[in-house]
């Protein structure tokens, strides 16, 4: 019996191409839970927004992390809310929606009108 092809998300695929372009930091949990230690971290480094923060929590597991604006979130959830971010927008405005989304329109049939709506809309 053959595998399931996954669905591919053109918006998460963009947030992830916008991300490309984020600073990122690599770290280990020490004793911390792994939120714990990306926002000591953060503290500690005193990051700017936008990073993107790998807490190691084994050799097997890591965490990504978003440091924006407005906080600390998971990855996933800004590669696939990355119009939400002002600071996302900055990097879009300077590498061009053109140079930056080509060929994401061909790969699947999902949401990307849904993230057109939003234009942006900054939190």
């Amino acid at each position: 019996m053959s595998k399931k092809r996954k669905r591919i998300s053109r918006r998460r695929l963009a947030g992830q191409r916008v991300l490309a372009h984020v600073p990122t930091f690599n770290l280990e949990t020490g004793s911390h839970k792994p939120v714990t230690a990306a926002r000591r971290y953060i503290a500690e480094a005193d990051l700017m927004a936008p990073a993107i923060l790998n807490v190691r929590r084994n050799e097997h597991t890591t965490d990504r992390f978003f440091w924006g604006e407005k906080g600390l979130f998971s990855a996933q959830y800004a590669e696939e809310n990355h119009f939400l971010f002002p600071s996302l927008r900055l990097i879009v405005d300077r590498i061009g929606e053109e140079v930056l989304f080509e060929g994401i329109e061909a790969l699947a049939a999902d949401d990307w009108e849904e993230m057109e709506e939003y234009e942006y809309a900054f939190v």
